[in-house]
């Protein structure tokens, strides 16, 4: 079969690899559609610690082949989603269910014509639903991840700040999550459109206003300001790969907040104090620093979610139903 395998910066080439086959407890899938994400480029820029030769591509799926003993024939012919990382199952992480950190860590490159994985991996997916767009799972998963890091009140306004298919995504899925009011703000007309026709009942170009103080008077509720319960920033920045975090204003932080596991630049803000405008302090797609008086929980190492939160798979599935 064939392979496509990263050199170093800009190089791939097209290399020829043993078939894989299915041992026990395993399948082979039929790479149908891999996505291109943001940290496989960043790769290729020298901003992400992977180091050549390495086959990239973790947002993939396919349609499984063949099955190896103890795993149920029918599978066989199921478009399946794709989980590209197991570990050994038998360390502290793995117990934990953090996968990424196992010490003997196997992650299978979809940038492949076909693949070997545990049956524990592949996530069977409604039938009908094209490759193409079930290439997808795995970036919803890791929105769906996101947004289950806290609890998320029925009826609240979301703010989105960042309309690419990350913010989009979560976007959507918060509003089949209960939010009632969903904002999204970005510069580029078709993400805005596209937002529009997502769901969003406002969407803001924070190039021509202010987006603090549209907001705030989307928000206000004669003399008492009501601030968007939760501020999602979903942007990707390409100089330094997608950001993830949730800040969560005018209330406490949910007493297991230090047990998040984000990667070190990502970072979750409990705001304080009664001045809900002042609470809001976006200018744009910047947010301002937090003041001093705001206490901030900083992640404590691990990676992100996206690759370890294996209950994203099966909340997706029960959304898609």
């Amino acid at each position: 079969m064939k392979i496509a395998t990263w050199q170093g910066e800009g190089r791939f080439t097209i290399d020829s690899a043993p078939e894989p086959a299915a041992g026990p407890g395993q399948v082979v899938v039929d790479v149908h559609a891999a996505g291109i994400c943001g940290t496989d480029v960043h790769a290729t820029q020298g901003l992400f610690p992977w180091k050549p030769p390495l086959v990239m591509g973790h947002e993939y799926t396919g349609v499984v082949r063949e099955v190896g003993r103890g795993v149920s024939k029918s599978l066989v012919g199921r478009t399946v989603g794709c989980e590209p990382s197991y570990g050994c199952g038998k360390c502290m992480a793995c117990a934990a269910g953090r996968i990424s950190q196992c010490p003997d860590c196997v992650r299978v490159g979809g940038f492949a014509e076909r693949v070997a994985l545990p049956a524990r991996n592949v996530h069977a997916l409604p039938r009908g639903v094209d490759p193409v767009t079930a290439a997808m799972t795995e970036p919803t998963a890791c929105c769906l991840a996101g947004l289950e890091t806290f609890k998320m009140p029925r009826g609240a306004t979301v703010l989105v700040i960042g309309g690419g298919i990350m913010g989009l995504v979560t976007m959507a899925l918060a509003g089949r999550l209960g939010a009632k009011r969903l904002i999204l703000s970005d510069p580029i007309e078709e993400r805005r459109k596209m937002a529009k026709s997502l769901g969003a009942a406002v969407v803001i170009d924070p190039t021509r206003e202010n987006l603090r103080e549209r907001v705030m008077d989307l928000t206000q509720r004669g003399d008492r300001a009501d601030p968007p319960q939760w501020i999602l920033p979903a942007g990707r920045r390409e100089s330094k790969g997608q950001r993830a975090a949730a800040r969560s204003l005018g209330r406490p932080l949910p007493r297991d907040q230090d047990r998040w596991r984000l990667r070190p630049r990502h970072r979750i803000q409990a705001r304080a104090g009664a001045d809900a405008e002042a609470r809001l302090e976006e200018t744009g797609h910047r947010a301002i620093p937090a003041r001093a008086d705001r206490r901030r929980v900083r992640a404590r190492g691990g990676r992100s979610r996206r690759e370890d939160d294996d209950h994203a798979g099966e909340r997706l599935r029960t959304l898609s139903s």
